[in-house]
């Protein structure tokens, strides 16, 4: 069985490039959310009501399945696709809810688990979601993943 390709999925895909806070993980089993923080691509957390965009990470670092960057802050770029037509594939958390095709149409909030190199990113669907910045709009229940978009009053202005 092949693996699930988590991010761009369709769309234009079209984005800038933005400078890192420091210290930030992404996770190649894992959604790449952004927020922007004084002008910096920071992760978004579990709760976060805005989305900048879909953050591209480079290639993971030796022995992990994540990619770290730097320490220092602005010290690495990003490129960040943040179009309302671009569509966007990652893991759900079913903690609420199971998934179903009935989810198609619905809300779906941001949600970490795991900390630095095991920091995963998914979609929160069902139960109490305090912000649901994305819109859902496939589901593979086999995989357990949904494809969402970004609402547009949702979207962090640059």
């Amino acid at each position: 069985m092949a693996q699930v390709r988590y991010g761009h999925v369709r769309g234009p895909g079209k984005g800038i490039e933005v400078p890192l806070t420091a210290n930030q993980y992404f996770h190649e089993r894992g959604g790449h959310f952004v927020k922007l923080v004084a002008g910096n691509a920071s992760l978004c957390a579990t709760g976060d009501a805005v989305v900048f965009g879909w953050a591209e990470s480079p290639k993971h670092a030796d022995g992990y399945s994540s990619w770290k960057g730097s320490a220092t802050a602005e010290a690495d770029k990003l490129f960040v696709i943040s179009g309302l037509e671009d569509v966007f594939e990652l893991p759900v958390n079913e903690g609420n809810a199971s998934l179903a095709a009935s989810w198609v149409g619905r809300g779906a909030g941001i949600v970490n688990s795991g900390s630095t190199y095991t920091l995963i990113q998914k979609a929160k669907i069902g139960g109490s979601i305090t912000a649901s910045p994305l819109s859902i709009v496939g589901v593979d229940t086999t995989n357990k993943t949904v494809q969402v978009k970004i609402k547009p009053g949702k979207l962090q202005a640059n």
